[in-house]
């Protein structure tokens, strides 16, 4: 604007007074000495009784936290807001109560509430990841800083008495949670329905079958759960996490600690308010008001539900322990009792028998994201686990360590795939299973949204399948019946346990297993002594070599850092210790003690030093576990026909169990290779009693024990010597249709494929920058009178061990029946050839070290003059044709490599 057109106006008397005169001329008169009437106001809602013709109240007795009408002809329902719940925090949760994917899983909750704006009821979720900061000097500052997120905008149809009443259908009947993503779609709500609509005082609980369309009018329905209820005000407080025990947290960020502080976060555990009945006794009965009650859904077939039972009141030992007795109830629902219980509403914890066709079980949690305060948990079990699970295993093997949960391995895979290992199979057939290999159907942007990278994905049952169905074969091979209740009881109780163990908050322990030796744990025969530290870890089931000397299959009671973790999480102030800060350093302070160490998933990645962090492994050795595994698989493999499939059943059995038997030679033998370039890691605390260093390097020689016996089981041609009659019935499976559990593409059985698999996964392993890059620090930091283990002897005695045809001449005469090289062990050539091709390619120190890289180069060199020799000489002629046209190859390629060129 102009400043001639800012300066005001200036009215003269006469024309403001023509003006006015103008105006009441021009108006009509109302009537000979009648007063104009004033216009009617018009509403600004429509009336409450017109909008809600056709509805009709929904009981609810005791009162209503929303009251709900409900219009049958067009399902719809409208909620009446009151007035005073207007800016108050209440949760909105979500679960999948059906469709194909996940039903059961507690799908998300937010804290939210509602403001009132331009006749709209706004919803929006305040930043809880900030603390407020009020009546601070920066509270303001912070305030305007983490605004509030909109989640949705709904119209204001009408009001009752001042009450808001808005169409509900337009939040649950969105998709504002994103579960068209979920189900490959989008949702429409015009096709969308209710399935269950229940009122009570403190909470909703709505069930919708959603219409998620895909194309044109073709779609699948979803059951979305919606628990909308008011957050607890109770005599619950906050209790600091430390890192030396495991517990889920919410993290708060507070800007008002003094500067002088080491963070700026504040660190809550996830747990339950357990208030004694008697607050002074030592040991005293939770008030029975605020005990954690399981409901037993009766989709649990009956007879697993005592294992469900005992793995579920397994945890009142550790609480009775901490001073609170009785803390976990167990109820069974039935067609008569508890039947109208919703599994899904927030005010019951329930565990549920789902059938996903997934090996899967899970306990998440919900809580209130201001204090940590468990509200409630639902665990999911699939009913695929304790079934007999073969399936899948040529992708697993082909894939090794990426088939298991590990998204820094998929990172790097992603980036980096040189790396990874294709077989030839799945170059000639590529087949639709992720790289992934957990089996949930889930892609990794979607695990992100779940939050589940960031908390540790719980995949126990998912591995467990692969132990029971292991066991099934040693049980078969011993002539014990295979599906023996004990075997399958104990496996269900230990995972019920394990999935528990999260609802009450705790996170995995995987430095659990290594509390005790292969050899005491192998000795163990009482169930009731613990063979783990711990529950939550990954145990693996165990079995004897001689079935009279069969140990317990795994842990089947709680360890002493289930006791521990119990214990600083739920223990009270009592006489001996007054003050919170008090007890939990007192409790922390014995973490050095033998069964206490913990570690958990951020720990466990492929390329995570510690050798003592697996899934799934066992023993403070893995070298010993690993060959204790080796030689059971290798014993079944030996005589699989007489046990893996019987007369009259497919020879596709035969090879699903072959398969199986070469995953698990794969997968124990990866343990045993992480001794090499591994560093012991410890959480201890500088003062602890007896602490540790935060790393010690592998001693050189366990790192020396474990290259050994990957030379032996897994580098020599014995340690895949199959007969030639066995691999002629590895049938394919024949059945072709939707989700077979038994169909294979390419029929003939791919034997070099498998082999190169296990051997390219175990090279994988040692040879990966991650590994490469510890060893070459590890010199650094061992003291001059220590021995150590180095990159050159590594690269040395690999070489050596791969390459030992070429050490000396070849004698006698060779066909391509009786090669001087196999077939095997020249497919392992070709891989360790590409390997350190990759290492000489790279660019000098991205990757890897530079003087790795130069380590490759001159092994390549002395690789090619030695096998220069070898074709030199007089003896080369009876050569037979495949291990000449190798070795010429090898040569060519190699001096490729040497000679390419690169960017300075």
């Amino acid at each position: 604007m102009s400043h001639a057109q800012s300066r005001p106006r200036r009215w003269c008397a006469p024309l403001l007074l023509a003006a006015v005169a103008g105006l009441i001329v021009s108006t009509p008169l109302a009537g000979a000495g009648e007063p104009a009437k004033p216009a009617e106001e018009k509403p600004d809602f429509p009336p409450f009784e017109k909008v809600t013709q056709g509805y009709k109240q929904m009981p609810a007795p005791g009162g209503a936290f929303w009251t709900l009408y409900y219009n049958k002809k067009t399902d719809g329902l409208l909620a009446v807001i009151p007035k005073q719940m207007l800016d108050k925090n209440f949760l909105l949760a979500t679960s999948i109560a059906g469709g194909p994917r996940l039903t059961g899983f507690m799908w998300g909750d937010r804290v939210v509430r509602w403001q009132e704006m331009n006749k709209k009821l706004v919803l929006v979720e305040p930043d809880l990841r900030y603390k407020p900061g009020e009546k601070t000097e920066i509270g303001e500052v912070i305030r305007r800083t983490y605004t509030e997120t909109i989640v949705l905008a709904t119209p204001i149809v009408s009001k009752r008495n001042g009450d808001p009443v808005i169409d509900l259908d337009k939040m649950t009947k969105a998709d504002y949670a994103g579960i068209g993503r979920l189900f490959g779609g989008s949702v429409d709500a015009s096709l969308s329905r209710y399935a269950k609509r229940k009122v009570f005082p403190a909470n909703l609980e709505l069930a919708v079958d959603l219409a998620v369309m895909r194309r044109g009018s073709e779609g699948t329905r979803a059951r979305i759960h919606y628990s909308i209820s008011k957050l607890p005000k109770n005599g619950y407080q906050p209790r600091e996490a430390d890192d030396r025990v495991g517990y889920f947290l919410t993290a708060v960020k507070d800007w008002t600690r003094p500067h002088t502080d080491r963070t700026i976060f504040r660190r809550y555990i996830h747990r339950w308010w357990l208030p004694k009945e008697d607050p002074q006794a030592a040991v005293s009965d939770v008030n029975p008001d605020q005990q954690i009650v399981f409901y037993i859904e009766k989709t649990v077939p009956k007879q697993y539900r005592r294992f469900v039972r005992q793995g579920i009141l397994e945890w009142n030992k550790a609480f009775e322990a901490a001073g609170l007795r009785n803390a976990v109830q167990v109820r069974q629902q039935t067609d008569k009792t508890f039947n109208d219980l919703d599994p899904e509403d927030v005010r019951y914890n329930f565990f549920r028998w789902i059938v996903s066709g997934r090996s899967f079980a899970m306990g998440p949690s919900r809580t209130n994201p201001l204090t940590g305060q468990i509200l409630d948990a639902d665990i999911i079990f699939d009913d695929s686990m304790v079934r007999v699970w073969e399936a899948r295993y040529a992708q697993m093997t082909a894939r090794g360590p990426a088939s298991e949960y590990d998204p820094q391995l998929w990172a790097f895979l992603e980036r980096h795939p040189e790396w990874g290992f294709t077989s030839l199979a799945e170059e000639l057939l590529p087949d639709d299973h992720s790289v992934s290999g957990v089996d949930l159907g889930l892609d990794h942007e979607l695990l992100d949204e779940l939050g589940l990278h960031e908390a540790g994905l719980c995949t126990y049952a998912h591995g467990m399948a692969h132990e029971m169905a292991f066991g099934h074969a040693v049980l078969a091979a011993s002539g014990v019946l295979a599906g023996n209740e004990e075997f399958i009881g104990q496996c269900i109780k230990e995972t019920v346990t394990h999935e528990v163990g999260h609802t009450l908050g705790l996170r995995h322990n995987f430095k659990a297993s290594a509390w005790k030796s292969v050899d005491e744990i192998m000795k163990t025969r009482d169930k009731s002594v613990p063979v783990s530290a711990s529950v939550m870890d990954y145990n693996p089931q165990m079995f004897a070599l001689d079935p009279d000397k069969q140990p317990v299959y795994l842990t089947n009671t709680l360890g002493p850092y289930d006791y521990w973790a119990i214990e600083y999480g739920y223990r009270t102030t009592d006489e001996e210790y007054k003050t919170e800060a008090e007890l939990l350093k007192a409790i922390t302070s014995r973490c050095t003690e033998p069964g206490l160490a913990f570690a958990t998933d951020e720990d466990t990645s492929f390329f995570a030093p510690d050798p003592l962090v697996n899934r799934f492994d066992n023993g403070d050795d893995p070298v010993d576990f690993a060959r204790q595994r080796t030689a059971l698989a290798r014993k079944l493999l030996k005589d699989v026909e007489e046990w893996a499939v019987k007369d009259g059943e497919s020879y596709n059995r035969l090879r699903r169990s072959v398969d199986m038997l070469l995953y698990e030679m794969g997968r124990s033998t990866r343990f045993a290779a992480r001794n090499i370039g591994g560093q012991y890691v410890s959480r201890n605390h500088k003062g602890d009693p007896g602490a540790r260093e935060p790393f010690v390097i592998v001693p050189a020689a366990r790192q020396r024990e474990a290259l050994e016996f990957l030379i032996e089981n897994v580098f020599s041609d014995a340690a895949f010597d199959l007969d030639p009659q066995l691999l002629n019935r590895l049938a394919p499976g024949r059945w072709r249709h939707w989700d077979s559990d038994a169909y294979d593409s390419m029929q003939e059985y791919p034997v070099h494929d498998r082999i190169a698999a296990v051997q390219s996964w175990a090279l994988f392993q040692v040879m990966n920058p991650a590994t490469i890059g510890r060893l070459y620090d590890a010199q650094l930091k061992i003291p001059d009178e220590q021995e150590a283990f180095t990159v050159p002897e590594l690269m040395s005695t690999l070489t050596r061990a791969i390459w030992s045809e070429i050490g000396a001449p070849p004698d006698g005469t060779f066909t391509e029946r009786k090669p001087y090289i196999s077939s095997v062990r020249r497919n392992l050539q070709r891989r360790h050839l590409e390997i350190l091709v990759q290492m000489v390619l790279s660019p000098p120190g991205r990757t890897l070290p530079a003087d790795a890289q130069a380590l490759a180069r001159i092994t390549l060199e002395e690789l090619s003059g030695a096998i220069a020799g070898v074709l030199n000489q007089e003896q080369a002629s009876g050569l037979d044709a495949f291990s000449r046209a190798h070795l010429h190859d090898v040569r060519l390629r190699i001096e490729k490599a040497l000679n390419a060129e690169f960017t300075l």
